[in-house]
């Protein structure tokens, strides 16, 4: 096998030497084609969705249950197929290149796309007869798996499974992996029998309908060789990008010291540092993309029919860019200026004066059983400025704090919200899984939560919807009104239906959306606030947030470091089981320089620190 699978990564390599000018340059085309492209695409596509949805933006459970309709499926499979697309319009122009390479003859980018365009057709037709193949393969195992996920985890509250995992809970992971994982053997098995079908279109007069059936008789007894070269490849990949981000990580634990006094010096270090980070990773994109290119082009030559490369496009000696002493020095001018605008836009990013409310994640859940009158006071004896509860009923109508549907995660109690009396739901125990010391704690009500806040903090309440809601805006608009706290109260839900019920009810009242994905416009939407998690959390986001008159809040923050980065981007409000080490990281802010808060702020360049511990549940 080793003789069979060093002379092919001697010719890629050897490729790679001859080419790789233009083939960086070529994928920076298609990563720029791929902007223009499937930005305005994805965005035409998002724009019809929330037109037919009769909403301005959608958001998490908004979005699961449009994917799970036959729409959903279809404007999934086109954004698949659209990326897709592109890659294999990508790969064509990379092959055009390599094919040029490997029989000694220059090919530029202008060439490469131009061999492209005059087989799109062909490329076209080849993608749509993929994606076909690979849905006719998939569906049926993901259909099985959605049987098994239905039969056999649906009884209880998901976050029990994944927090007990159950013998049925393991059995199903069990029986999907086993699934998957046929699907998975099936699908590389057909895509190596298909390796060869682009570069056939391309290098042949065969049509797109014959390609698939022919490349499987020229890749007949060579799949093993096929498969270890690109094993190879998948892990020369995963090895580069690894270098990259630990060549950054060295030279930042070395560098950054060294200019702690000084913050003219430490801008365009991390600047520096940043930018060679993303330059890094444009070399390596380009280097994987061009390699396997050139892998499909050696198998071609050495497993299908013969083709000269000279044939199939203009051979025009295009310019060729040489390293020269002024250029370099240009390079060296240039990278400097990078540099110190990368630092500046860090530097810029940072937030000198912090405003930041502290909400306490389900009460102060890192120190006590979740939505527990003991995490609430712990919250409020921790600093939080917001308590952050779950809200359902019960079956008689009464307003409970809870998260889950049932009782399995927090009791091992078989018994839904919505089918117990609220006598019957504080017979349970829901404190001694969390330890021996709360075992008296009982699902309090949203009376007695409000009770316990009164003068001392604030109250977040979360609308938990599991489809057996009665009155439930109704009731907590009620109770809150009676209690007199209608000005220490904001309302959130991931539905965001819901919190539209309570702007119909009472118009003045803060309600916020939870979300940890959108499509479209979150800033739009009828709210006051946006609890997203911190994936969402980008500079655009909360600075285009901010404008339009929304607080940003970000959860669930339970280290140091994310809490002090997401403080720093400007957020409005994070939410974490751990108030009392918010309200730590604030006291110390407030003693950082502006160099010791950009140092925070890049830390995940060299090595974020690990949470000292693990939550059981971090969802909103």
């Amino acid at each position: 096998m080793t003789n069979r699978i060093l002379p092919i990564w001697k010719q890629v390599l050897e490729i790679q030497r001859r080419g790789m000018g233009q083939i960086l340059t070529t994928h920076l085309a298609y990563a720029a084609l791929g902007l223009v492209l499937f930005a305005p695409l994805a965005g035409i596509i998002g724009r019809l969705l929330l037109r037919l949805s009769g909403q301005p933006a959608l958001a998490d459970q908004d979005i699961a249950w449009f994917l799970l309709s036959p729409f959903g499926m279809v404007t999934l499979i086109l954004f698949t197929a659209l990326l897709i697309t592109i890659l294999s319009f990508e790969q064509a122009s990379l092959m055009a290149i390599s094919a040029g390479s490997a029989g000694g003859l220059y090919t530029g980018t202008r060439q490469a796309l131009y061999f492209t365009a005059m087989r799109a057709g062909k490329i076209f037709a080849f993608t749509v007869r993929l994606v076909t193949r690979l849905l006719i393969i998939t569906l049926p195992f993901l259909a099985t798996a959605g049987v098994i996920a239905w039969f056999l985890i649906t009884d209880y509250d998901i976050n029990y499974y994944l927090t007990e995992k159950p013998p049925e809970f393991l059995l199903a992971a069990t029986l999907i992996a086993l699934s998957l994982l046929t699907m998975l053997v099936i699908v590389v098995r057909k895509l190596l029998a298909w390796s060869l079908t682009l570069p056939l279109i391309l290098f042949t007069e065969l049509p797109a309908s014959r390609s698939f059936a022919e490349s499987e008789k020229l890749t007949q007894g060579h799949k093993r060789t096929i498969l270890a070269a690109l094993a190879i490849w998948a892990l020369a990949a995963f090895l580069l990008g690894a270098l990259v981000l630990g060549i950054v990580q060295v030279l930042g634990s070395r560098l950054v010291p060294l200019f702690f006094d000084s913050i003219g010096w430490l801008v365009p270090v991390l600047g520096g540092l940043v930018a060679l980070w993303l330059v890094g990773n444009l070399l390596i994109t380009a280097f994987t993309s061009g390699s396997f290119a050139s892998l499909l082009v050696v198998f071609y030559k050495q497993y299908g029919p013969a083709f000269r490369p000279g044939d199939l496009m203009d051979n025009q000696q295009g310019w060729r860019w040489r390293l020269t002493a002024p250029r370099f020095a240009l390079l060296l001018i240039g990278a400097a200026v990078v540099a110190g605008l990368v630092g500046t836009w860090l530097l810029n990013g940072i937030r000198i004066q912090d405003d930041v409310l502290i909400v306490a994640h389900r009460g102060a859940a890192g120190k006590a059983p979740e939505n527990t009158l003991a995490s609430v006071r712990q919250a409020i004896q921790d600093g939080a400025d917001w308590v952050e509860i779950d809200v359902q009923e019960s079956r008689d109508g009464e307003v409970v704090v809870i998260h889950d549907s049932d009782f399995m995660k927090l009791a091992g109690v078989d018994l839904k919200v919505w089918d117990g009396t609220l006598k019957q739901l504080q017979e349970i125990d829901i404190g001694s899984w969390f330890g021996p010391e709360f075992s008296a704690e009982r699902v309090p009500t949203l009376i007695d939560v409000l009770e316990e806040v009164r003068g001392q903090s604030r109250l977040v309440i979360e609308l938990k919807y599991y489809g057996h809601d009665q009155q439930l805006e109704q009731r907590v608009v009620d109770i809150v009104e009676q209690a007199g706290m209608v000005n220490d109260v904001a309302i959130m839900s991931l539905q965001y239906d819901g919190i539209r019920k309570i702007r119909d009810l009472r118009p003045e009242w803060v309600i916020g959306l939870l979300s940890a994905k959108a499509i479209g416009n979150l800033a739009s939407l009828d709210v006051d606030f946006l609890a997203v998690n911190m994936g969402m959390a980008k500079p655009g986001f909360i600075r285009r947030a901010q404008l339009a008159g929304k607080q940003v809040f970000v959860w669930t923050l339970n280290d140091p470091v994310s809490l002090s980065r997401m403080m720093s981007l400007g957020v409005d409000g994070v939410i974490t089981d751990e108030p009392e080490m918010a309200r730590e990281v604030l006291a110390e802010r407030s003693g950082l320089s502006s160099v010791e808060r950009l140092l925070v702020h890049t830390a995940v360049l060299f090595g974020r620190p690990v949470p000292p511990r693990l939550y059981r549940d971090q969802s909103p």
